[in-house]
């Protein structure tokens, strides 16, 4: 049985104080990074409410997946989580018209034909 990290942890610290360092962790690291950089941000306040929704709804997955860990067969949440970065790619392509090279659209069949093979086992 394959478990992340963040299931791992749940049954030391909880689902909820789980998903919540791994966010205010997150948060610290990228928040150190844009503070770091040289040049000013174009972003504004107008992004704040998008920017909030993308973080509810990665709080809302990632606990998702580590509340999973009590299931009796948590690897599949490992496996399907393993998604995330072609439905990133997916989501890109939707809302800000980025380009799809071919070898990413065959990786993304890849990760997508692998996460059904294995749910079907």
């Amino acid at each position: 049985m394959s478990l992340t990290a963040g299931q791992a942890a749940v049954p030391i610290f909880g689902e909820i104080e789980t998903v919540w360092l791994a966010r205010c962790f997150g948060l610290a690291v990228i928040s150190g990074l844009f503070l770091w950089r040289p040049t000013k941000s174009p972003l504004t306040l107008r992004w704040l409410p998008l920017l909030a929704f993308m973080g509810l709804l990665d709080v809302i997955v990632l606990g998702t997946i580590v509340a999973t860990g009590n299931w009796p067969e948590p690897a599949f949440a490992t496996v399907v989580s393993s998604a995330f970065g072609a439905v990133t790619v997916l989501l890109a392509r939707l809302f800000l018209k980025e380009l799809i090279a071919p070898a990413q659209l065959g990786g993304m069949a890849l990760i997508f034909g692998g996460v059904g093979v294995l749910a079907g086992l």
